[in-house]
């Protein structure tokens, strides 16, 4: 059988049309599967943004149920420190205790300007941060062992 040029052309044509009809079919099958993980990572990254909104509400939630339940802690605690010295004053028949609250209140505020100082990296007096700190002094009594001389 010889082939003619008449059917050389139409074997290189039909060669042709396979080979792009299966370069069409692999890349719309590898396109595909992109698109479909596209697709799951979209929904994906809109699922994790619902949880991270939900999360957020619920901590916001928290914090306002936490500050409310501190404030009314408070009011209580006021209440009762105000009951205290209220039946104190007129229970107590000991007047120390009478005149207590106001040297509590004093004493408070001592406390609280003594307690704001600005920390230091220095003692006073001999501290533990002196040279000295943690010798002994000679002791003119009785005869001690010499110590070794220190470098």
């Amino acid at each position: 059988m010889a082939l003619n040029e008449g059917n050389i052309d139409w074997v290189v044509a039909a060669v042709a049309l396979l080979a792009g009809i299966v370069i069409g079919v692999l890349i719309r099958h590898f396109s595909g599967s992109q698109r479909a993980t596209s697709q799951k990572l979209k929904q994906r990254l809109a699922e994790t943004e619902l949880e991270l909104k939900g999360l957020r509400e619920n901590v916001n939630t928290h914090f306002t149920d936490v500050t409310t339940l501190a404030r009314n802690l408070a009011r209580q605690s006021e209440a009762l420190q105000s009951r205290l010295d209220a039946d104190a004053s007129a229970l107590a028949s000991d007047p120390a205790l009478k005149r207590r609250p106001k040297v509590d209140a004093t004493e408070e505020s001592e406390e609280d300007t003594t307690s704001l100082h600005i920390p230091r990296d220095y003692a006073d007096g001999n501290g533990t941060l002196d040279e000295s700190y943690g010798l002994r002094q000679k002791q003119e009594s009785h005869g001690t062992d010499p110590q070794p001389p220190r470098y």
